[in-house]
């Protein structure tokens, strides 16, 4: 099956006669007439009924002309879409984030910078998961990613550049009992609900303080949040308390955040492929630097 046979079928099935529907293809009949005893012979079914007259489709001929119809129309939006950016950009930088509210402040100003002065440069947004990151910049399905340090260890495939040095605070609701405490021991959330962020998404410094808090506090209800917009909106229902670093939520009237007497420091930036080539990935990366350096 190929689309000459579907764009043969489809206009058939709107003109019933094979000399319009060839006038309208640029095809000889004959042509269109191969094209669909071929198509017809590929799926095993008969599309039309002809005689020397009239030309029918037939109830399995309609059915199929319902589903091609609007799948060819998809098809032709999506070259001319894909034209249309062929003509406008030279080249598509794909970057991986993961809507910590760091990256929602600061990415918005990045973009608007690296697109006045390259604006040949196509710009995509993709969330990324921070257990597949480096299997995802491997793959090359993200040219850059924001991730933490930690996270990319010390594999000698990736480089990174930092963009900004952060702890791990508590995060809990603003009328919460220990709220004003201008510093937490671990211990102090004991008997308190806690949410965790999913284990299976964290990096390993979050790994670890979560296995602190767990050892620290045994008499706490524990509970899983999968994104971290999930956990801000359980810590704002007054469904407890969580620890997260401290540029993943941003400001919110209606929740605190505390420092702990022991936390992690975290090293959040971008990296990509140490054997990367690509002029606007180093031209992407110059940006960074020069706003964050």
């Amino acid at each position: 099956m190929n689309i000459q046979q579907l764009k043969c079928f489809v206009s058939l099935a709107e003109t019933l006669n094979f000399s319009t529907t060839a006038e309208k293809l640029n095809l000889t009949q004959p042509a269109v007439s191969h094209n669909i005893k071929s198509l017809e012979n590929e799926l095993g079914i008969i599309l039309f009924v002809r005689n020397k007259r009239t030309v029918n489709l037939t109830l399995a001929g309609n059915s199929f002309y319902e589903d091609m119809e609007g799948l060819l129309f998809r098809l032709d939006q999506s070259i001319k879409k894909a034209k249309l950016l062929s003509e406008k950009y030279e080249s598509t930088l794909v970057i991986g984030y993961t809507e910590t509210v760091f990256e929602k402040q600061v990415l918005p100003d990045i973009i608007r910078r690296f697109k006045e002065r390259y604006p040949q440069i196509q710009i995509q947004l993709k969330k990324s998961n921070l257990t597949r990151e480096k299997e995802d910049l491997l793959n090359q399905k993200f040219d850059i990613i924001f991730t933490s340090e930690d996270n990319l260890g010390k594999d000698i495939d990736f480089c990174f550049y930092p963009v900004l040095k952060g702890s791990y605070v508590c995060v809990l609701p603003k009328n919460h009992p220990i709220a004003n405490e201008s510093v937490l021991d671990i211990e102090q959330l004991n008997h308190q609900a806690i949410i965790l962020f999913d284990e299976h998404q964290s990096p390993p410094t979050l790994k670890r303080m979560n296995r602190k808090i767990i050892e620290n506090c045994p008499d706490s209800i524990y509970t899983y949040g999968d994104t971290i917009n999930t956990v801000h909106t359980m810590i704002k229902s007054d469904l407890g308390v969580s620890v997260l670093p401290d540029f993943v939520i941003g400001e919110d009237n209606e929740i605190a955040f505390v420092p702990l007497s022991y936390t992690e420091e975290v090293v959040y930036g971008i990296a990509c492929l140490r054997s990367e080539q690509r002029l606007e990935v180093k031209r992407w990366i110059s940006t960074i630097k020069e706003l964050f350096t």
